[in-house]
């Protein structure tokens, strides 16, 4: 026999209306109190009537995640994939439903329709300049960003991880293992304060005074990367590192390497942001900058579902990055 509210209230030590309050969000639950009824919730395999709670509640009992994707190629990106996983499983935990809105192939209006319709009870968005604009229209609906926005909202929350200090890791890492210069791949542009202008510039704050510094723009394919990694690498005085933007960038600074007979970590020292499938499987492993997309988006979803049916302050969370070493970036001075 399916388990009922009163099933979980008892394995929790609450009452069933405390459990009822935690899962519409409307009333000040103490995280403690939360955890343990999720706890329970899980234990009995408990999945909350949506239907009927919305319209107890007057709530939709979906949440939206709005995209940015011209096309599939984002679908490619395990970050993108892993933080959609763990968003929809926070949003299933709280008995909700996750609807997907592709905002690049909607109409214009479109995602404020969802809101103004209340077909969701909150938004997950990423941080562009147009979602920004949509975010001070929606004056009080609940809306988390999946990133960090380039500039100062404070009137915006936002989950992220903290890319700048990301790359400051990974320069002093290189510089800790020897090399002597360290050049940064992968970047359109080191004006942007977009993620990748804060990796650009905690690139920029590890280098030692005086130092030089190489910024090789590419377009963000392995083409394109051993292309720009090729016209530097050519140079007389080149970098004797670099850090990636991403392993694509990586993909395409081995090969350019390959081909100009340089070997890693011998005579080039790599560090690349993200840890996907194959960086342990290059030749090298590959040194990464890893960043936790799965928590990032949990940490989002919870973040949302803190203001759905309440009033909650905006917060912007950085979540600190990790180095796992292997082979690419030398060994141990």
């Amino acid at each position: 026999m399916a388990s009922t509210i009163h099933d979980v209230a008892r394995l929790a030590g609450v009452h069933a209306s405390t459990v009822s309050r935690v899962l519409n969000g409307k009333s000040a639950i103490t995280d403690r109190t939360r955890e343990r009824v999720y706890a329970a919730m899980k234990q009995l395999d408990y999945h909350p009537n949506s239907m009927a709670r919305s319209l107890a509640s007057g709530l939709a009992g979906m949440i939206g995640l709005v995209l940015d994707t011209a096309d599939e190629s984002s679908f490619h990106n395990a970050d993108f994939s892993s933080s959609q996983f763990a968003i929809e499983r926070v949003a299933q935990a709280h008995g909700y439903h996750l609807v997907i809105a592709n905002g690049a192939h909607l109409a214009a209006g479109a995602v404020q329709a969802l809101v103004l319709e209340r077909k969701v009870d909150g938004l997950i968005l990423p941080p562009s300049g147009a979602n920004l604009s949509l975010l001070s229209r929606l004056d009080r609906f609940p809306c988390v960003m999946l990133g960090q926005p380039a500039g100062q909202y404070p009137d915006a929350s936002w989950v992220d991880i903290d890319n700048e200090l990301g790359a400051v890791m990974a320069v002093r890492h290189l510089l800790s293992r020897g090399y002597a210069s360290v050049g940064f791949l992968g970047s359109q542009t080191q004006e942007t304060m977009d993620f990748v202008g804060r990796r650009v510039r905690g690139y920029y704050r590890a280098l030692p005074p005086g130092a030089r510094a190489w910024v090789c723009p590419t377009d963000g394919t392995p083409e394109d990367a051993c292309r720009a990694a090729m016209a530097c690498l050519r140079e007389e005085k080149h970098p004797r590192a670099f850090v990636c933007n991403d392993n694509f960038c990586a993909f395409g600074l081995l090969r350019a390497a390959a081909a100009l007979g340089l070997r890693i970590p011998e005579d080039l020292g790599v560090v690349t942001f993200n840890d996907y499938p194959l960086a342990a499987y290059t030749d090298p492993p590959l040194t990464a900058v890893h960043i936790d997309t799965t928590l990032m988006g949990e940490r989002t979803a919870e973040l949302l579902f803190q203001h759905i049916g309440r009033e909650a302050r905006h917060e912007q969370i950085l979540l600190p990055p990790s180095l796992i070493v292997r082979a690419s970036s030398g060994r141990e001075e």
